[in-house]
């Protein structure tokens, strides 16, 4: 007979191979939220976070502020999440990953959204459904509908 103990272990390690492969945009990221309303959601999704000023991204925002979160569970491993905000609107994150693990995510998103939309050196994007693979810098990326057509029209610079 087998002890509790090791059974819910064994039970662990199965959820985790399950979350291993799951490479779609995490629940708790709602677009268009303030920085304090996901600051508050955040609060169970973190080990620690911290909220800070950034130069602004994209021109067409003002003010931009990110909040950094450690220990953010994404694709099977604790990872550094950063919430990138537009004039407090939620616009995009990115979850940093593993170069070792590019081939196998890359695989999990075409599995997610099927073929990409545009592939270069630096990136594997699925514009269609606002998600992409930064491969220069390992990193999963899921950003606002609001802002899809300026990443669209920068994967479409990258890729002609």
């Amino acid at each position: 007979m087998k002890k509790p103990l090791a059974i819910a272990g064994a039970m662990l390690a199965l959820t985790g191979a399950a979350a291993a492969g799951d490479a779609t945009k995490p629940g708790v990221i709602n677009f268009g939220a303030s920085v304090a309303a996901m600051d508050k959601a955040l609060d169970n999704h973190c080990e620690a976070k911290t909220t800070r000023e950034t130069e602004p991204f994209m021109p067409i925002h003002a003010v931009q502020h990110q909040i950094d979160c450690e220990g953010f569970a994404y694709y099977g491993a604790a990872r550094k999440a950063e919430f990138v905000f537009g004039d407090d609107t939620l616009i995009f994150v990115w979850i940093l990953t593993d170069k070792s693990e590019e081939a196998d995510l890359e695989r999990a998103f075409r599995d997610a959204y099927g073929e990409p939309t545009h592939v270069s050196a630096a990136f594997t994007a699925f514009a269609d459904d606002h998600a992409a693979l930064r491969k220069d810098i390992p990193e999963a990326l899921f950003y606002s509908p609001a802002i899809a057509e300026q990443y669209r029209a920068f994967f479409d610079s990258q890729t002609k």
